[in-house]
């Protein structure tokens, strides 16, 4: 199958290479802006007739190759340039065209998106709620090297915070201390955990300041991306080798003994090989995590807090040795760390074809998470993965491998259990485009596989899983065709077929209506169907969830008094057990969207949503699942309401979960987690940017989230969305871009308000919160720049996740050379 796979890539190969040797024209130039005489990077530049994109590079060059000689039209925009449109003469051999641009307000219709339809539109014209992050505002970030926190500003993003580097990023509502309902991909690489299947933001093998852009589709994606998409896609693309050609050096520090450095170095060879090759480090003091360890001096930082346990007899927590004291713990953990490097290599078939290898790793440790079961201490993750990808004007193949590998077990701090993982993920993804009708129509279908394989016992950690050696694969295929009914109302319908071993085949669709009455002002319609699958530990966990219960006398004694015949059972488990029969989370969604330039200072976006959600996959609890975890009972009812007594006395959820395990027959006392309610959510989103000048720049959004519980089966289990009803950002930034002064500086104010959270065995209240972030940045020289973060200002302490840590003020500066 692999020499099949590789005789199709040659001769696809060749066929280019031989196709366009017949053109000889090569067009160069360079993007300059006039009132500096500077390059400009990351300026697109179109030539309309024959659909060639080029960005230009760190220094504002750009290169076309193999052109057919003739006239075109050639258009330069994006990046905050004024976009201008010129007629030029190709000839053979070289073209020199050189392009003074001037800075101008960036107007949401020179911004082109991709997540939305995996295609390139005008983000005015996406079927969906939709917001995207630039190169330029990503640059201003990199003193701070979190990628979670440059999304804390979009509108229905809801970012929370629960450590120094822990984040849980959700659009819209429902969000979970491990949430997995958003889809990430870089590069169309998704790098999720395969066990947990959620992502560590710390763990990226990217860092920051290599990355081009981050587009967010708020709401559900999965008619195109599938199983994970379930509340939105959040696409993150790093900046290829060919458009940021030289070194980029990047020195930072600040508050808790932050240091973080990285680098980046491209070049190219043999004219049509252009690599690249990243590499960072960062550390930090763990300064906000204290001890909860209440028998040994902690404390509960808030009221509602579990404890952490020190001494438990039933905790696996191999390669740490006596574990005495949870200060010695953390004190022996408090240096987080992360370091990772890429190494990837272009080869340009044509200016429309790209072939793509990549290899990554990135390690980290002594991060501390907040799960549904507590604190948990991540001493050591181990990540590396290899990518390939072919992407021309109608084709895309993108493959990766990826492993998450953890040497030390991963240490719940306050239940007895620790964890590990080894995990293995192989996926293949090949897309076909085309337009026709003079572009009226386009289509886009697509497969994927993916492969899983999972491993818990591993790192010298006990398994989690029973089987412990998983084993899964994932198939789909999709599809969508968007069709101009008129000049200004389009349709757009998508589809999405997905298999597994894992779950019953899921049907994803979607439908759209997009119209625009006047130009860039579009009004959309939309409906679609999305899914979670559940994890795997959900799917067939096998831990303990607290000491053994001697069930001989108890059974003894009920046997004497009602005079019938004894279960016969002795010490049984308590376990915290999956549910083979476990099924998808689904939802239904209807949104109503206006994408606007009100004029030539103000862009407006307001969104209006209603889902319906149904299955949710609840906590593990007792006695959700009777027809699968079958209850032991006496046949005298009598002699049951004893046994309920006696056991009640003991824990007064011991009589549900009194049970049956379905695959292995043992008796013992047992919690699983089931499919439960149906809910409805309902909110609406506006964003709107106003220049009051052409350099100072006004942004707010507000997010309402609302719900209603129509069922749940399982009143001990609440059914809450975890989201603040009301959330509110505001901003102002200065450009000096257009003021051609050396300096930026931006100001943001974010507040919440008062929610509660429930997350497994974590239930309280997020008290409001406002938090004001103040950056900046200065150009010291033409190649130097200094740039500075501050997280919460005022220092006004909270916490944003129920169980998790309170957060307090983070400063950091840093210096960027490029050269």
């Amino acid at each position: 199958m692999f020499k099949l796979k590789t005789f199709i890539m040659l001769t696809v190969m060749l066929a280019t290479v031989f196709s366009y040797s017949a053109f000889s024209a090569v067009v160069k130039g360079t993007i300059i802006e006039e009132s500096s005489d500077e390059g400009l990077r990351n300026v697109t530049i179109l030539i309309k007739e024959l659909n060639l994109r080029a960005n230009s590079d760190s220094k504002g060059n750009f290169t076309f190759k193999n052109v057919k000689s003739g006239e075109y039209t050639i258009e330069i925009y994006g990046n905050g340039v004024e976009r201008i449109s010129s007629k030029m003469t190709v000839k053979d051999g070289d073209n020199d065209f050189d392009f003074k641009v001037n800075y101008k307000l960036v107007q949401l219709s020179d911004m082109e998106v991709y997540s939305s339809s995996r295609r390139l539109q005008k983000i005015t014209e996406a079927p969906s709620a939709i917001s995207i992050i630039t190169s330029d505002q990503l640059q201003k970030a990199t003193s701070h090297g979190q990628i979670g926190k440059t999304m804390e500003h979009l509108p229905g993003v809801d970012v929370v915070q629960s450590g120094m580097n822990d984040f849980n990023i959700n659009t819209r509502g429902f969000n979970n201390s491990i949430n997995r309902r958003t889809l990430v991909l870089i590069d169309g690489r998704d790098p999720s955990t395969p066990m947990l299947n959620l992502v560590e933001w710390n763990s990226l093998q990217t860092n920051l300041s290599d990355i081009k852009s981050i587009e967010v589709v708020r709401g559900p994606g999965s008619a195109l991306y599938g199983m994970n998409a379930y509340n939105g896609v959040i696409n993150i693309t790093t900046n290829s080798p060919k458009d940021v050609q030289g070194t980029m050096i990047n020195v930072g520090g600040g508050e808790y003994n932050t240091f973080r450095t990285n680098i980046r170095h491209a070049g190219s060879f043999l004219d049509n090989f252009y690599y690249k090759v990243t590499a960072g480090y960062s550390t930090q003091d763990q300064a906000w995590v204290k001890s909860r360890d209440t028998a040994n001096g902690g404390r509960l930082e808030y009221d509602g807090l579990k404890p952490d346990l020190v001494d438990n007899p039933y905790a696996s927590r191999k390669g740490f040795g006596a574990i005495t004291n949870i200060d010695t713990l953390i004190n022996n953990h408090k240096n987080a760390f992360n370091m990772q490097s890429t190494f990837r290599l272009d080869y340009e078939l044509s200016d429309n074809e790209v072939i793509t290898g990549e290899i990554g790793v990135s390690e980290y440790g002594n991060e501390y998470f907040v799960n549904q079961t507590g604190r948990i201490l991540i001493p050591q993750i181990q990540s590396p993965y290899v990518r390939f990808a072919y992407n021309s004007n109608h084709w895309s193949l993108n493959t990766h491998w990826r492993k998450r590998y953890a040497p030390v077990p991963q240490v719940v701090m306050n239940y007895p259990v620790s964890s590990g993982e080894n995990s293995d993920a192989i996926l293949a993804d090949l897309q076909w485009n085309d337009n026709y009708f003079n572009n009226k129509l386009k289509v886009i279908t697509g497969a994927s596989f993916e492969y899983q394989s999972i491993i818990t016992a591993a790192g010298g950690s006990e398994a989690l899983l029973s089987p412990d050696s998983i084993n899964h694969n994932f198939s789909s295929v999709y599809g969508q065709l968007e069709y101009d009914l008129l000049k200004n109302l389009q349709i757009v319908f998508a589809g999405r077929i997905d298999a597994s071993s894992l779950f019953e085949t899921q049907f994803s669709p979607k439908a759209a209506l997009v119209w625009t009455p006047v130009t860039d002002h579009t009004l959309r319609f939309t409906v679609n169907r999305s899914f979670l699958r559940p994890s795997y530990p959900e799917y067939s966990r096998l831990s303990l969830a607290a000491a053994n219960v001697n069930f001989q006398i108890i059974d003894t004694m009920i046997a004497n008094e009602f005079g019938i015949d004894p279960l016969g059972l002795g010490s049984l488990r308590q376990l915290n057990v999956g549910n083979p029969e476990i099924g998808v989370e689904t939802a239904w969604s209807y949104e109503i969207g206006y994408k606007g330039v009100v004029n030539e200072r103000m862009f407006i976006t307001t969104d209006v949503y209603f889902n319906q959600r149904s299955n949710f996959i609840s906590n593990p609890l007792g006695g959700l699942t009777p027809n699968v975890f079958l209850p032991i009972r006496y046949e005298n009812d009598q002699a049951n309401l004893r046994l309920k007594e006696e056991l009640n006395k003991l824990d007064s959820a011991l009589f549900d979960r009194f049970s049956t395990h379905p695959t292995s027959g043992e008796a013992g006392f047992f919690i699983a987690p089931a499919n439960i309610g149906l809910v409805n959510e309902y909110g609406a989103e506006i964003g709107i940017n106003y220049y009051v000048l052409d350099n100072l720049l006004l942004t707010g959004n507000y997010a309402y989230l609302g719900f209603e519980v129509i069922e749940n089966e399982a009143k001990t289990n609440k059914i809450l969305p975890n989201t603040s009803p009301h959330r509110i950002n505001l901003g102002a930034e200065f450009n000096s871009k257009v003021a051609s002064l050396p300096f930026n500086i931006r100001l943001n104010v974010r507040g919440s308000q008062e929610f509660k959270w429930i997350a497994g065995l974590f239930e309280g209240t997020v008290p409001e919160y406002w938090v004001v972030n103040l950056s900046g940045d200065i150009n010291l020289t033409k190649d130097l720049n200094f740039g500075f973060n501050v997280f919460n200002l005022l220092d006004r302490r909270h916490y944003q996740i129920f169980g998790g840590t309170i957060l307090q003020r983070y400063a950091t500066a840093n210096l960027t050379y490029e050269f």
